[in-house]
């Protein structure tokens, strides 16, 4: 019997617990939510306490508190934190489903940054975590169209959680059929909290200037 954790927060990470659940062969052992968890989603705690009452709850969000070797496969969707190789380096498989292309939105606030840059193209990806910020190999993705003259930075993030969901239903019950693929290093981007400032009109959820709305 695999046994398997997700860390993430919100509806996504929900879903991807729902599904782990479900699959044959697999127990959904333990759940660490994002600390503290945003007001604005699903909060993954009450979800896990009311749906999957067996599974062990971290609510300190810390990865460090999940023990080394003790689960066998590790999702995290929509973490907050940085995974380090204590838990890679003891975990069978571990990986992220990022809200983002990869290897051009590598990093922090993808949907924003693919705003800001005017792409007509986003996506979500899922790879294995590796010790770099996603850098780790494709298992799945999957795009699909934005348009950055209509499109509020909220339009975008709600269309990739859409995606997204796909995304973990096509590849979870997959995950030990599929051959991972590595990044094109001469595409990869990277984007940090230090950049945020860059990202103009597009930091927030919608611009402030109204005649962008629908």
């Amino acid at each position: 019997m695999r046994r398997a954790a997700v860390l993430g927060k919100g509806a996504l990470a929900a879903y991807a617990c729902d599904l782990l659940a479900l699959l044959p062969g697999t127990v959904l052992d333990t759940v660490v939510p994002n600390a503290p968890e945003p007001d604005w989603d699903l909060r993954l705690s009450e979800h896990t306490a009311t749906h999957h009452p067996d599974t062990r709850l971290i609510a300190s969000g810390n990865w460090r508190d999940l023990e080394p070797g003790r689960c066998d496969l590790v999702v995290s969707v929509l973490y907050d934190r940085i995974i380090g190789a204590s838990l890679i380096d003891t975990t069978t498989l571990i990986v992220n489903c990022h809200p983002g292309r990869l290897p051009q939105y590598r990093g922090t606030r993808p949907v924003n940054w693919a705003l800001r840059n005017g792409e007509h193209l986003h996506g979500a990806t899922l790879h294995v975590i590796d010790p770099g910020v996603d850098t780790g190999p494709i298992l799945g993705e999957v795009t699909f169209s934005i348009w950055p003259a209509i499109d509020e930075v909220r339009d975008v993030w709600e269309r990739t959680m859409r995606h997204a969901r796909l995304l973990l239903a096509d590849t979870l019950p997959r995950l030990d059929q599929i051959t991972p693929r590595r990044q094109d290093e001469t595409q990869a981007v990277t984007h940090h909290s230090r950049d945020n400032d860059r990202l103009g009109e597009r930091s927030d959820w919608t611009r402030a200037d109204s005649t962008h709305r629908r």
